[in-house]
């Protein structure tokens, strides 16, 4: 009967102390301990203050809400199975009482400091819990250049990304600038004979020059887009900070008609030599007539690889021009 009124009157000690803290201190706390902001800003020291805060009352809540219960649970039980063992009691006791006495120091000690402060404060600052606080500290670091605003997480800077495919050079020559502009078939720097020779070739196959003298300004604007769309790959590319460039390229290909990827000479060509012309639209291209044609008029046609390019050769046997 006896160890009935001690268990009974410890159990009411330890209800009596653990009621302010429970309403002061939030427990029982089951996290998070890390507040949701860490991950939006660099910590500061008001967040450290509050995990701190949360590990103390997580640490609480499992001594009270779970070890507390198993060991009183474990001490009844020992109670139960060795009614007449005097060690087993005795074992029992001392579980009990260290439990009961542990839980009582933790939540004790809260009380106890909390009274010292009402008599230094005259109880004008609440619970010291209160105290425990990062003092107004932020919880964000303020990073440099933007002012503090409570519960407002600066977005980082954002980071500029640029299509690793480069873009197009400006054409800067006068001839070049005049081809772009439309003016595609020159013959001035030509060989004096490359014209006659395409009019015999024409007037007995057909066909239409597309393109004869090109400057090296004009060789090259048409070689780099021949290699940002065919070689770079950019007319697969999906990637969005490539998307205008792919625009502005796709436009120059089907201007130019380099949508087939025929291969495109990026320094030695024989339209800057004056001996090379593109004729499109040759009737039964690449058939033996149409070759001995070419042959006739001094022409060598380049092959399926460049089936438009016609390249000036005298030393032809038998070919003339007017």
């Amino acid at each position: 009967m006896r160890s009935r009124v001690s268990f009974f009157t410890l159990l009411v000690v330890v209800v009596s102390f653990s009621l302010p803290f429970v309403a002061h201190a939030g427990i029982p706390f089951f996290g998070p301990i890390i507040p949701a902001q860490f991950a939006t800003c660099p910590a500061g020291w008001g967040m450290l203050i509050t995990v701190v805060n949360n590990i103390i009352q997580l640490l609480l809540t499992l001594a009270i809400v779970f070890v507390a219960p198993l060991m009183i649970a474990w001490a009844g039980f020992l109670f139960v199975v060795n009614p007449v063992n005097a060690s087993g009691k005795e074992q029992a006791k001392k579980i009990l009482t260290n439990t009961v006495v542990g839980i009582v120091i933790a939540l004790a000690g809260w009380l106890i400091v909390d009274a010292i402060m009402v008599v230094l404060y005259n109880g004008s600052f609440g619970t010291w819990s209160q105290l425990v606080t990062s003092g107004g500290g932020q919880a964000c670091l303020q990073q440099q250049g933007a002012p503090y605003q409570p519960g407002v997480v600066t977005p980082p800077p954002t980071v500029g990304v640029a299509c690793i495919i480069p873009a197009l050079s400006p054409i800067t020559d006068s001839v070049a600038q005049q081809m772009e502009a439309g003016q595609t078939v020159i013959w001035t720097n030509t060989n004096s004979k490359l014209q006659s020779c395409v009019n015999k070739f024409r007037g007995q196959v057909g066909g239409t020059v597309t393109s004869a003298y090109r400057p090296q300004a004009y060789q090259t604007h048409l070689w780099e887009i021949h290699d940002r769309w065919c070689t770079r790959g950019l007319r697969s590319n999906s990637d969005s900070v490539c998307s205008s460039l792919k625009s502005t390229v796709s436009a120059e290909v089907t201007k130019h008609q380099l949508s087939a990827c025929y291969p495109v000479s990026q320094n030695t060509s024989t339209h800057g030599t004056g001996t090379g012309v593109d004729i499109s639209g040759v009737s039964n291209q690449g058939s033996s007539a149409t070759i001995s044609a070419a042959s006739g008029a001094c022409l060598r046609w380049y092959g399926a690889g460049d089936p438009v390019h016609y390249t000036l050769d005298l030393t032809i046997p038998g070919c003339s021009c007017p």
